[in-house]
């Protein structure tokens, strides 16, 4: 009969394990009250109730004890049920992670388990030992308190610590005569106390999993928040939320240091829109109600102008929430402080203007020897002009006509020079970041008149092939005239070592998918290195002897800061530089800062 016994109990063990196994995620914890309804329907009644079928079958089988069938699992069943309860939750909760947590509990939290303890206990004493058999049944509900004490500030440990010192006391009560269990025959004061205790158990372990689950979620989503939290601050972030149901509105304090607001002090529209900057104001008040009619998320750059004067830069991104009638329920948004980005980037754009200007003078002081005889051509005929004049004079009364004709050539070569020095200053002067409309071949003929000495002395013939009727770009005329001027100098460069009758610059413009307008520089050098083709445009790298390696890279970040790309390809005997530039919008007139 022990074998059997054995058999019908490993079966019971079987069904239960396997089935909590199989649907609960390893390790297996009673911190979920998923896991405790899947325990106690399929460990505690299922796995005993089908277990007992086999065990009555034993007995019936072996002829053990006077009892039928039936009465036999339904001793079995309430039994293994009871045990099930009682035990399992204690091993299984106190296994998990031994009694090292213990020392990790607070002291007080030590008291509060004892002063606990000691109550059950006493409470226990009364009701199943020192009541008499027949005093008043509502007794039995004076430890329902310290099992609700121990399920809600305990969990599942402090559920089932309590349950196993219930059972003990209880049955141990009923055992020796003592109780409201032990007025009747044995089989039925067994169970009574069965099913008082199980009824007693399920309710205490899922309701210690309900307060045990809330208490990892709350402790999750604080962490979360502090995580959270933390990152706002560290990356200048304001969170809001507005309720408009329940007129509530909340932002972060690391928000609230931002816009300069109170820490009690009621947000409102009408608040924050007293902050924005007034140039921005009437921008930000319409992305928002096109937001909030449309039900999209707003997105929008926008200055701060704090109570102390202070200007900063902001990102705001936002939603509105809708109710299932439609109406706007509440307004969750996030702002992002940029003032430190804003900054960086305008002393980089700053440093880049000056590091183009230097670029500027450095290329005019390479071309200084052709630029001096271009003045020297105007200013040698304007002094031959003059002194055939003095001439005249000496001579007596001068032809009047021959005389305005001599006064005329004076002028002509004196604006000729005027728009040599003019054309220089226009190139190196510190450049004040204006763009308006301009025309690239106006551009190219600009640039090819400051260079027309240098590629005279240099015996390189320039074709050009200007696109007629060239819509205009919106750019600063200076920038592009340093673009054109470094890639005609590049491409001069490139073929010093190429005979002087093929030496040849080809300049083109043309109009691309009316959207862009490309400007391109062909020369028959020797090209560019294959496996450097990327290279290029990096900064300080360069394929010159004594090259910097900044020319190509200013180039580039120019054509970028216009909304352009800038590229270079090897061709038939030689390279070809090209940048494209968007077209200037029609509407687009006067000069744009």
């Amino acid at each position: 009969m022990i074998l059997c016994w054995f058999i019908s109990n490993s079966c019971e063990a079987l069904i239960g394990a396997g089935c909590v196994r199989y649907l609960i995620d390893r390790p297996v914890r009673f911190d979920r009250l998923g896991n405790v309804g899947i325990f106690i329907f399929f460990a505690a009644f299922l796995a005993p109730f089908l277990s007992s079928f086999l065990d009555s079958a034993f007995v019936a089988i072996n002829q053990f004890g006077q009892d039928s069938y039936w009465q036999v699992w339904r001793i079995r069943f309430t039994s293994n049920v009871l045990a099930t309860l009682t035990l399992v939750p204690l091993i299984v909760t106190w296994r998990v992670e031994g009694i090292a947590w213990l020392g990790r509990i607070r002291r007080a939290r030590l008291l509060e388990a004892g002063f606990l303890l000691l109550g059950l206990l006493w409470v226990n004493i009364i009701v199943f030992y020192k009541s008499a058999p027949t005093a008043d049944s509502t007794l039995l509900y004076l430890p329902l308190p310290f099992l609700l004490w121990a399920g809600v500030r305990f969990g599942s440990r402090g559920a089932s610590a309590a349950i196993c010192t219930l059972t003990f006391l209880a049955i141990w009560s009923a055992g020796h005569g003592y109780g409201p269990f032990s007025t009747k025959s044995p089989e039925e004061n067994a169970l009574s106390i069965q099913m008082f205790l199980i009824v007693m158990s399920v309710p205490l372990l899922l309701l210690a999993a309900v307060m045990e689950e809330r208490s990892k979620g709350a402790l999750i989503l604080r962490q979360r928040e502090e995580r959270i939290s933390l990152a706002a601050e560290s990356a200048n972030l304001a969170f809001w939320t507005i309720d408009f149901e329940r007129k509530e509105a909340w932002m972060s304090e690391k928000g609230r240091a931002i816009f300069n607001f109170g820490s009690d002090e009621p947000l409102s529209r009408e608040l924050f829109l007293s902050r924005v900057h007034p140039e921005d104001r009437k921008i930000v008040d319409e992305a928002i109600d096109r937001a909030r009619a449309s039900s999209q998320t707003f997105e929008f750059e926008y200055r701060l102008l704090r109570p102390d004067g202070e200007t900063r830069w902001l990102i705001s991104r936002g939603r509105y929430g809708h109710d299932d009638r439609g109406a706007v329920r509440e307004l969750i948004g996030v702002a992002i402080d940029v003032t430190s980005q804003v900054n960086a980037n305008l002393q980089l754009r700053l440093q880049r203007e000056e590091m183009a200007r230097m670029s500027r003078m450095s290329s005019m002081g390479e071309l200084t020897a052709s630029l001096a005889h271009e003045l020297n051509q105007p200013l040698s005929a304007i002094a031959s002009n003059a002194a055939a004049g003095r001439r005249l004079l000496a001579q007596g009364p001068p032809d009047v006509k021959t005389f305005e004709e001599l006064l005329a050539d004076v002028v002509t070569d004196a604006r000729r020079a005027g728009g040599i020095i003019h054309g220089i200053h226009h190139f190196v002067r510190k450049s004040e970041g204006t763009r308006y409309r301009v025309n690239l071949n106006e551009i190219v003929r600009e640039v090819l008149r400051l260079l027309h000495s240098d590629l005279l002395g240099r015996g390189t013939a320039v074709e050009i092939e200007l696109a007629p009727s060239l819509p205009g770009v919106e750019a600063d005329p200076v920038q592009l005239q340093q673009v054109l001027l470094n890639l005609l100098m590049n491409s001069l460069e490139a073929m010093q070592s190429t005979p002087a009758d093929k030496r040849r610059v080809v300049i083109s413009t043309t109009c691309e998918a009316n959207s862009t307008v490309a400007v391109s520089v062909r020369d028959y050098g020797s090209g560019l290195p294959e496996e450097d083709m990327d290279k290029v445009f990096t900064h300080f790298y360069s394929t010159k002897p004594n090259g910097m390696g900044m020319g190509l890279a200013i180039v580039r970040s120019i054509v970028e800061a216009h909304g352009g790309k800038l590229g270079a390809e090897n061709v038939d005997e030689g390279a070809r530089f090209f940048f494209t530039l968007p077209m200037a919008r029609k509407s687009e007139t006067g000069e744009v800062a």
